[in-house]
């Protein structure tokens, strides 16, 4: 009776003990192949166990490892760290979550790991169970970003020419302080406030253009220039490049950069129309009856102003004829006029003393 009672509580363990064979083989094929690294050490400090990766890690064996103090794998700022949460953890108080270590590998290579851990208590004994992964790579990932994003900002900022930064729709983003500066405003005047504020009629067309262009897929590469109104009222050229940012093939940032030419044009407008004097200057007097009259009416003028009767006394013309001559000058820019009250007094124009010189030279070289 009693074997036969005893069968069915044999059987049942038997059972059992399969049951907690199996799990203890799927744990330990849990632990071994984990993909972060599993590790285990008593209260003192002490490794009791260790998973593949972990020793992977380490560069070591398992014979390597147990049984060594975890000061001998760690920074001795991380050992503080891990010791003074570990006492937190005895005393009952709730130890943090999650925290970096600075682990170093047995060729003395450091790695940023990032550990979650788990006290136990067996009866008077305390077990640390942890679970840590390699997170230098993502680290030194993070840390280049910062420094390329610092360097980002330092160029963006410190840049000699305005860089800006626009959604789709024209709305600035950023801009640097050197475009600020142009415009004439504050960086809360500018920031969340559409371009076309700062740009002319026939500027905000090519605007415009761009944009459609960008929005039907075509690639915008030419560079344009835009007449800008500062916030005085003053007029800027501006040569601009831009480049589309895109997210899954939708554009969501225009970068652009646009360089002050507003001097370079000025000069090149000047020089044409300095070049333009010089053709008519030339045609006066060298290409048209009475032009050697205007001329030296013009070099009277080079060295003060003249009213046309002190220019007939001088010249010893007819006073008639001067007007007629001044008239002439005058209605192709040559000569300016203004008075002192009493009587009109000419002068040369503006640039026209130093064309008048170099048409004086050319003249003196072709008679050579």
């Amino acid at each position: 009776m009693t074997h036969k009672n005893n069968v069915p509580e044999i059987t049942d363990i038997s059972l059992l003990e399969k049951k907690l064979e199996d799990s203890e083989e799927r744990f330990r094929n849990l632990f071994d192949n984990a993909s972060d690294s599993i590790y285990c050490y008593d209260a003192r400090g002490y490794f009791l166990d260790v998973n593949k990766t972990a020793l992977e890690m380490l560069g070591c064996t398992r014979e390597e490892l147990i049984g060594t103090h975890i000061s001998e794998w760690i920074t001795p700022e991380s050992l503080k760290l891990t010791q003074d949460d570990m006492n937190k953890r005895i005393r009952g108080e709730p130890g943090k979550e999650a925290f970096v270590l600075d682990v170093i590998d047995k060729k003395g290579m450091h790695h940023c790991m990032e550990i979650r851990r788990r006290v136990v208590r067996q009866g008077d004994n305390i077990m640390v169970y942890g679970i840590g992964r390699d997170i230098t790579e993502k680290r030194r990932l993070e840390k280049e970003l910062r420094e390329s994003e610092a360097k980002y900002r330092d160029l963006f900022e410190n840049a000699q020419d305005t860089m800006y930064v626009i959604d789709i729709d024209g709305n600035i983003l950023k801009m640097n302080r050197t475009g600020l500066k142009i415009l004439g405003c504050a960086k809360e005047e500018v920031i969340g406030k559409n371009i076309s504020n700062w740009l002319t009629p026939e500027s905000e067309k090519i605007v415009q253009k761009r944009r459609k262009k960008r929005l039907s897929g075509e690639n915008v590469i030419q560079t344009n220039i835009l007449e800008i109104v500062c916030k005085n009222g003053e007029h800027r050229w501006a040569e601009i490049k831009t480049r589309a940012i895109k997210d899954s093939d939708r554009i969501i940032e225009i970068h652009g950069i646009a360089r002050n030419i507003t001097e370079n044009l000025i000069l090149r407008r000047e020089l044409n129309k300095s070049n333009k004097q010089q053709k008519i200057l030339s045609y006066l007097i060298e290409g048209t009856r009475g032009g050697k009259t205007r001329a030296s009416i013009l070099k009277y003028l080079i060295d003060r102003s003249y009213n046309a009767h002190q220019l007939a006394k001088a010249l010893n013309l007819d006073y008639k004829t001067i007007r007629h001559h001044l008239g002439v000058l005058l209605k192709n820019g040559i000569i300016t006029k203004d008075s002192d009250g009493y009587t009109d007094l000419y002068y040369l124009s503006k640039n026209m003393e130093s064309d008048l010189s170099e048409f004086n030279r050319e003249l003196e070289h072709n008679k050579h």
